[in-house]
């Protein structure tokens, strides 16, 4: 396993141009999760595709630069349709150019969220946001071939209005995963397991690990929480085995990016945090090394 991580920690560091990834490499970190969750209407998304492939491989040469590679992407949070139809095209353009940007930056993977926001997962629920899903997904899938970038589809959660906490949604479990990726039949859908959403739909992410197997999952996003808040820590700060996660993607052969998405962990410290930053993200790879490689 390699490890990666998300930016945030830079802010109001005043590096230079690409110090941030040469931090980050440093300290012995293989890979940065790279956002390109610009909203729908993001002026990136208008672009031509030969200037959208010069802005991004501008961006891509300043990380290999400085010692980094793309691990994975995400694409835009709020580009699907299903509540207001009349912006689908809008929508779905800027899922296929995100698409395109993975692929300019040289990124395995972009994480696709599925439509989940649902906290029923009765049947005939779970079918019907499914049957939006294979839609969606079938939509994007020439151009994953065509630009050679696989989609990995991670567990949400939702909320429960009633009982006041976070809880399953029709995409929380090692069974809807492997679902959608069996459904989709084809190479191009992998899973993303986020570690903190299956710890608040009380899911064991140990067991989903073994669930999922070497097959399935490809990504993992991996930050801690205490079991009811979304809160993105580093481990060890919430109440998730880490021992255990270890030995389990161990176990089952995984030979992904082990991908800290622990940012909130930054802001912690407020403004002080930025001159902590150097020793922290040296904290999140020593502990990102001890954690790989339990057996």
């Amino acid at each position: 396993m390699k490890l990666g991580i998300q930016l945030g920690f830079e802010r109001g560091m005043n590096l230079p141009e690409g110090g941030e990834y040469r931090m980050l490499s440093e300290a012995g970190f293989y890979s940065v999760d790279y956002a390109l969750a610009n909203a729908y209407t993001d002026s990136l998304w208008q672009l031509p595709d030969e200037e959208l492939k010069e802005t991004m491989l501008q961006i891509r040469d300043t990380i290999h630069q400085n010692g980094m590679r793309v691990g994975q992407t995400h694409s835009p949070l709020d580009a699907y349709w299903y509540d207001n139809p009349d912006t689908k095209e809008a929508r779905w353009k800027a899922q296929v150019q995100a698409i395109k940007a993975a692929s300019f930056l040289e990124s395995p993977y972009i994480v696709i969220h599925p439509i989940a926001e649902t906290p029923r997962v009765d049947k005939a629920t779970y079918e019907r946001v499914k049957a939006l899903n294979m839609e969606f997904y079938n939509y994007l899938k020439p151009y994953l071939e065509t630009y050679n970038v696989k989609c990995a589809i991670e567990n949400l959660f939702s909320y429960d209005t009633v009982l006041g906490r976070y809880c399953k949604t029709t995409f929380s479990t090692a069974d809807d995963l492997k679902d959608y990726i069996d459904t989709l039949d084809s190479d191009r859908f992998v899973v993303c397991l986020d570690v903190g959403h299956a710890f608040l739909t009380y899911q064991d992410p140990v067991e989903m690990i073994y669930a999922l197997g070497k097959k399935y999952l490809h990504v993992t996003h991996i930050h801690d929480n205490n079991g009811y808040e979304d809160s993105h820590l580093i481990p060890g700060a919430g109440k998730i085995d880490w021992y255990a996660i270890g030995k389990a993607l161990n176990d089952i052969g995984y030979d992904g990016v082990f991908s800290y998405e622990a940012s909130a962990t930054y802001f912690r410290f407020g403004e002080n945090g930025k001159y902590l930053m150097p020793e922290l993200i040296r904290l999140f790879a020593e502990m990102g090394k001890v954690i790989t490689k339990i057996k």
